[in-house]
């Protein structure tokens, strides 16, 4: 098949060194053609199947089968078994530890945070100017180590 290389209407004998090279408006045009070389109505083509069945191998003896299934259900002995409960019973155990400490750290995560907006709160509670008209200011009450704490001056 003549395939055209440009819409110029050159086509692959025409132009060698271009014989792989479609224009992208002759794609489609391409693609039928070659479609319709390869897949002609009087080919049939027949696929081998990858596996082929044996119709005079022996049948297969299935009175064997829950002898098998019966050993396979035994391949762990017993003190093997035990071993792995009391494995299963410790790592559940160990995991409700971890669980129980994850929730305490989350909770004190919270009290810290909580414990700095209050912090907060009370260095401005105890900085603002509404305590300098007060008879007795909050500042002449509160000991001294707090007042440190939160740098103010009294």
């Amino acid at each position: 098949a003549v395939v055209s290389t440009q819409s110029t209407g050159a086509t692959v004998e025409d132009n060698p060194d271009q014989a792989n090279l479609i224009h992208p408006n002759e794609v489609l045009k391409a693609i039928r053609l070659f479609v319709a070389d390869s897949v002609s109505p009087n080919k049939v083509t027949t696929h081998k199947p990858a596996v082929e069945f044996d119709s005079t191998a022996p049948a297969r003896d299935s009175g064997n089968d829950a002898g098998y299934w019966q050993a396979l259900a035994n391949i762990l002995p017993k003190s093997h078994e035990l071993k792995w409960d009391a494995l299963l019973e410790g790592l559940q155990k160990y995991h409700g530890v971890l669980a129980q400490r994850a929730k305490l750290i989350e909770d004190t995560d919270k009290l810290q945070n909580q414990n700095s907006e209050l912090r907060m709160l009370l260095q401005q509670y105890i900085g603002s100017r509404v305590n300098q008209d007060l008879q007795i200011p909050p500042t002449h009450t509160i000991p001294s180590e707090v007042l440190r704490d939160y740098a103010i001056d009294s």
